[in-house]
């Protein structure tokens, strides 16, 4: 019995059923991707709030999974918390999405993130402002086929802009700039930075061939006089607050994008190209309260080339921040990067994968699954009780055989054998059985002699054959008691995986019927249905291999006790003829 529920136990490990869901965040959404952030080597320490560039495309997002606004998609940490986030730019038709996710922490190794989709009855989750921290101030996407727009919560107002969108930008669209071409921010509170106050701006920029000598990239606008500029000296970069400045050792290379940064506080103004200190001014900032002008200032000409992705804040960003946006937001960039193939859910454990196999049965495969669930329960059914009886056997036929021989020794030669009615066994011993035959066949051929006035304690060879033939009888009973109903396995062990190849032929025919009927090859269609069918046969073995395993282990048994049988009559056959051999002269009158 021991090893049945062990082994039944082992097939059950093999039953499909429903994966745990713990690791997928709703079941309301089919398909996830993950994207691995990995900042090793670009940070040192960590830096909080940090808004990343997600880049999906058809290499790692199944865009027809989306819906046709994107509003399904969510970003989400590897421990389930949603992540704010928003879209630049979402085409579902050229397979492209280039999204902004705020990660809560960046430090120097790797994470993961999940972006999910397919989900057609989520709603939009976009949000702008909540991509960025409170001290960010202004972001500008000069996203193509849109006016310049703040989008942080302060929604600061362009008034003017004289440069021309183009579609192609460092992340989506751009902006470029002529010479002439500017645009310009109107001052307001959250804007303003007061006297020795912090300040951050940053920008992707591409110099054109040919910079004048002195260009203004951005500038911000003071009380009497005093600002703050980011210009270029050719191709150079340069900070000046106020008259003081400090240049780049290097010119920035024209037809390339670069990433500019100017952070102020704590008595120093960094200049930053590409994430790196490239120079440094020591000096705090005045009050600054007006405007912004990207482009030319009025006194300066503007900058020549396109810029993308302008950035401001109201603090003195961190140079780990400076780089990881650096790092992270370039066309090449290897910090954000898909890992592994997109899942669905019933592959990664968040659907019933089970009831969407049983979802899609047919009638037929219905039908035939119900038969075999049938058989199965049959099988289990006499495997047990078979067991269970063939214990109680083996257990009743040890105690008989012991009782047996010591009544035997006990008692006299003759009575020994016939007239040990103090000796008891089991119903179910089937040894006891024999015995009980075999005993009484010899105690009527006994009493025959008694009336024949031939020798009372004496049998004839043709006696004790006659006394062997009904125990023979009586073994071969106890056979057909023993191996009774095991043809139920035998039926399943046939008869179950044909009956289940029976339902997938059955199945797949009316897959490709409906195929046919439609007239459309999908195969996100066919497959569940193929995938049912199969289960069919599935059913069909599961009923077979413990059937088989079952029967063949009983089978054993049975012959274990068989033999057992076949030689204690033997045995018992020996000892009659020897104990009731007829005398001298008894033999010499039959003779």
């Amino acid at each position: 019995m021991k090893k049945l529920l062990m082994t039944l136990a082992i097939l059950a490990m093999f039953v499909p059923g429903g994966a745990s869901a713990q690791d997928w965040w709703s079941d309301d959404w089919g398909y996830r991707q993950a994207i691995s952030v990995d900042a090793t080597g670009v940070v040192a320490g960590e830096v909080e709030n940090a808004p990343v560039l997600v880049r999906l495309h058809a290499g790692n997002v199944d865009f027809t999974r989306l819906k046709d606004d994107g509003s399904d998609l969510r970003f989400v940490a590897a421990d389930g918390t949603p992540l704010d986030f928003h879209l630049e730019s979402f085409n579902r038709q050229a397979e492209i999405a280039l999204a902004w996710v705020k990660l809560p922490e960046v430090s120097s190794g790797s994470r993961t993130i999940y972006a999910y989709y397919g989900n057609e009855g989520a709603s939009s989750a976009l949000s702008p402002a909540d991509t960025y921290d409170g001290e960010q101030s202004l972001v500008v996407h000069f996203a193509d086929g849109a006016a310049p727009r703040d989008e942080t919560a302060n929604a600061n107002t362009i008034g003017s802009f004289t440069g021309q969108l183009v579609p192609e930008g460092l992340v989506a669209g751009g902006a470029r700039f002529d010479g002439e071409s500017r645009m310009q921010v109107a001052a307001s509170p959250s804007l303003t930075v007061p006297a020795g106050g912090e300040m951050t701006v940053s920008a992707w920029i591409k110099p054109a061939g040919e910079m004048p000598a002195d260009a203004a990239l951005y500038t911000k606008l003071g009380a009497a006089g005093s600002r703050l500029v980011i210009g270029l000296r050719g191709a150079t970069p340069y900070v000046s607050v106020d008259g003081a400045e400090a240049a780049a050792p290097a010119p920035l290379p024209s037809g390339s994008w670069a990433h500019l940064a100017v952070t102020a506080g704590d008595g120093a103004v960094r200049l930053y190209v590409d994430g790196a200190e490239a120079a440094q001014l020591a000096a705090d900032l005045p009050a600054l309260g007006g405007s912004e002008i990207v482009g030319a200032n009025g006194e300066l000409p503007g900058f020549m080339g396109d810029i993308d992705e302008l950035w401001r804040a109201n603090t003195a960003r961190s140079a780990d921040f400076v780089a990881f946006a650096a790092n992270s937001q370039g066309r090449d960039a290897a910090v954000v990067q898909a890992s592994g193939e997109a899942q669905a859910a019933e592959e990664a454990g968040g659907h019933n994968y089970v009831s969407i196999l049983f979802g899609a049965l047919t009638l037929d495969a219905w039908i035939v699954i119900a038969i075999l669930t049938a058989m199965l329960a049959i099988a289990i059914a006499v495997m047990v009780a078979k067991a269970g009886l063939l214990s109680r056997v083996e257990r009743a036929n040890d105690t008989f055989r012991q009782d047996f021989y010591r009544s035997s020794g006990e008692a006299g030669l003759h009575d020994g054998l016939v007239n040990s009615d103090k000796l008891s066994w089991p119903e179910v011993s089937t040894l006891g059985r024999l015995f009980a035959v075999g005993r009484e066949e010899t105690r009527q051929r006994l009493a025959e002699g008694r009336r024949s006035a031939r020798d009372q304690f004496a049998l004839a060879p043709q006696s004790v054959a006659a006394i062997r033939a009904a125990m023979d009888a009586q073994m071969a009973r106890e056979g057909q008691r023993l191996n009774a109903r095991l043809v139920l396995l035998t039926i399943a062990i046939s008869g179950g995986p044909f009956l289940g190849l029976l339902g997938t032929v059955i199945g797949v025919m009316i897959v490709f019927a409906s195929v046919a009927a439609a007239g459309d090859v999908n195969i996100n269609a066919i497959a569940p249905g193929i995938a049912a069918a199969l289960l069919a046969t599935v059913a069909g073995l599961a009923v077979a291999i413990p059937a088989l395993f079952g029967y063949n282990w009983l089978l054993s048994r049975v012959e274990k006790i068989e033999t057992d049988n076949q030689v204690f009559v033997d045995e018992l056959e020996k000892r009659l003829a020897e104990t009731y051999r007829p005398s001298s002269a008894a033999a010499s009158v039959s003779g």
